[in-house]
């Protein structure tokens, strides 16, 4: 990774901080223009460091919110102030609630996962849903089935970077709507995955639950990455007190 490439990470985490420190679920009203909600965890650092299209996306996003214990530790070390943890999976959820009447789209996960999370939502009181795609048609299908359906809030959950270089593209359509890029959202309020127990959650070990769960897929994230991404944040700070950032 490029020395100059700092700066950016580091606005990107500022960025964070100052948007997780002045969210309010009234931020996330229907408005007539598009706005994106996406967020960043360690392993989205890990991505800024070696694809720009992704990092300008965030930069370009209106709300950029932190999500886990890794951006927790990694702003205490870069003095940044102590934020909520506004992850996807709790945030989504309230923000459908305070939007129940508006028409919901989510685009990602398997076809299996999605028929599961549209029981749920019938059942919770969404009538208002749009056709669900899987996550695995190219983008060209997605910005045709955007100009169709003209979603009130469209939720991707294709995982990074994937779901947040595509809302940049969704976004420049004429058609306005709350973009949210949830990762794995759709898994988890389906069923279709089980959640860390809410006692987890709250002593911030999530992270061991889903390596517990799904270990040859996040195996390399929790050991490897998450040493690269404590290298990043070590290397921010050593440059700010060299004074180049």
């Amino acid at each position: 990774m490029q020395l100059n490439i700092y700066p950016e990470i580091l606005e990107a985490l500022k960025k964070t901080e100052q948007d997780s420190l002045s969210w309010n679920i009234d931020q996330a009203s229907i408005i007539n223009q598009t706005k994106r909600i996406l967020f960043l965890n360690a392993h989205g650092v890990n991505l800024t460091s070696c694809n720009g299209n992704f990092l300008k996306e965030l930069l370009a996003s209106d709300y950029l919110l932190r999500d886990g214990i890794g951006l927790e530790l990694g702003f205490k070390y870069l003095n940044l102030k102590k934020t909520e943890n506004l992850n996807g999976t709790d945030l989504i959820p309230k923000i459908l609630h305070a939007n129940k009447d508006k028409k919901i789209a989510v685009w990602g996960s398997s076809d299996e996962a999605l028929r599961k999370l549209r029981a749920r939502l019938k059942d919770e009181g969404y009538h208002n849903l749009a056709p669900m795609q899987h996550g695995f048609h190219l983008d060209e299908f997605y910005l045709e089935e955007y100009n169709s359906v003209k979603p009130d809030i469209l939720i991707l959950c294709m995982g990074m970077p994937r779901q947040e270089i595509l809302s940049g593209k969704l976004a420049k359509l004429e058609h306005s709507s709350l973009i949210i890029c949830g990762g794995g959202w759709a898994d988890f309020y389906s069923g279709h995955k089980k959640r860390a127990p809410e006692w987890v959650r709250k002593i911030k070990m999530e992270w061991v639950h889903r390596l517990c769960s799904e270990p040859f897929r996040l195996g390399k994230r929790y050991t490897i990455d998450l040493a690269h991404y404590f290298f990043i944040i070590y290397k921010i700070t050593h440059c700010k007190k060299e004074k180049t950032l």
